[in-house]
């Protein structure tokens, strides 16, 4: 936050050299009131770690412009998870969407009833006021609600930490669910510019006294932020969230043979439109090519797949198949990597398929529909 535009105290019109001396002393000390003023306003913002606005560059997005949102969570294919989040602006909404794609699982916002301003001291203000209200046992009207959280093995709660604590339309949103969320487990996660996670927790398990709260937490600041995506799979991995992989695709669902000498592997492929290209050329004899020390097997289809009218941006995990949009070649994922908003995802290999991709040097594969 810049304060370039504080009101500078200037000493106008000094009467003669009779009283110049006092004159000079009250300024001094009135001067080094309004610094030690200043220098409280400073420690007090930068004590709130910044909510969480100060990580992610892209902040121009209005958020108040939709209210007309159900409470219906965004379903996944993977049915045991839930994360919910609160977000003024987009920071802590992208590392839900990360942890969502990551596990293929629900996602729903947490929204105020009252949408906050878009300017920064104004929100600022409200969030002390609705601290200093929750303090007193009022919380905040929301208007966000969830029916039950039966079929859930773990429910993701995302939020920014705001002045030490966590943001007060989560608050609110724990302290009316706190029933239906008794017995179940609660991961935490959080953004913040630099002020801890400690505290929060503290407030979730104060009023969700009767959920299991799951140890260990995670926390994204300004210094961690280029390694979200990692620490995100690794948090996942501690805390034993997978994502759910039938073993027995879909009968509706393009299955693919890939040959790799006396090994055949499968792979089920998406419904858009650049898998059904992909597809319509089959059969491919083609080599594979390393790419960044295994973490890809790449080669470049000629002419390059249709992506006009498909969605884009994937974080793949180890065994998808995608089309990196910029330089037109499949990517078949041998690890876990990234977001990008340049990938397309086109299908998955099956089962532990992937293990026989993930091999040094280029492979020769022959890749046919079943």
């Amino acid at each position: 936050m810049s304060y370039n535009n504080e009101p500078k105290h200037k000493l106008k019109n000094f009467p003669n050299s009779t009283s110049k001396h006092k004159l000079n002393i009250n300024y001094k000390k009135k001067k080094n009131l309004s610094i030690l003023f200043l220098l409280f306003i400073i420690l007090s913002i930068t004590a709130c770690g910044k909510s969480d606005e100060s990580f992610i560059s892209e902040q121009t997005e209005n958020r108040n412009e939709n209210n007309d949102k159900t409470d219906a969570p965004i379903s996944g294919k993977n049915g045991h998870y839930l994360v919910l989040y609160s977000s003024r602006t987009n920071n802590t909404e992208h590392v839900a969407q990360t942890i969502q794609s990551i596990l293929d699982c629900d996602i729903l916002e947490v929204e105020p009833q009252i949408p906050y301003d878009d300017d920064y001291n104004s929100m600022l203000n409200r969030a002390q006021k609705e601290l200093e209200e929750i303090r007193q046992g009022n919380y905040p009207a929301i208007k966000t609600s969830v029916d039950n959280f039966d079929n859930y093995d773990i429910i993701f709660i995302g939020y920014p930490i705001w002045y030490g604590s966590m943001a007060t339309p989560m608050q609110s949103f724990l302290y009316q669910h706190a029933s239906k969320l008794s017995g179940k487990q609660i991961a935490l996660f959080a953004t913040s510019g630099s002020s801890g996670i400690t505290s929060s927790v503290n407030e979730a398990q104060s009023i969700c006294t009767e959920s299991i709260l799951i140890e260990q937490s995670l926390l994204l600041t300004s210094s961690t932020l280029p390694q979200m995506e990692s620490r995100i799979t690794e948090w996942l991995d501690r805390i034993g969230a997978d994502r759910e992989e039938s073993d027995i695709p879909e009968s509706s669902s393009p299955i693919i043979n890939i040959k790799i000498g006396d090994r055949t592997i499968t792979a089920t492929m998406e419904d858009n439109a650049a898998a059904r290209d992909f597809l319509s050329r089959l059969p491919l004899e083609v080599t594979l090519n390393d790419y960044n020390n295994i973490t890809e097997k790449i080669f470049y289809p000629s002419p390059a797949l249709t992506t006009e009218g498909v969605t884009r941006g994937c974080t793949p995990i180890s065994g998808d198949i995608t089309i990196y949009v910029p330089w037109g070649n499949v990517a078949i994922f041998c690890k876990n990597w990234s977001h990008s908003n340049d990938l397309i995802k086109i299908g998955h290999i099956n089962g532990n398929g992937i293990e026989a991709l993930s091999i040094d040097g280029d492979i020769q594969v022959k890749i046919e529909q079943q």
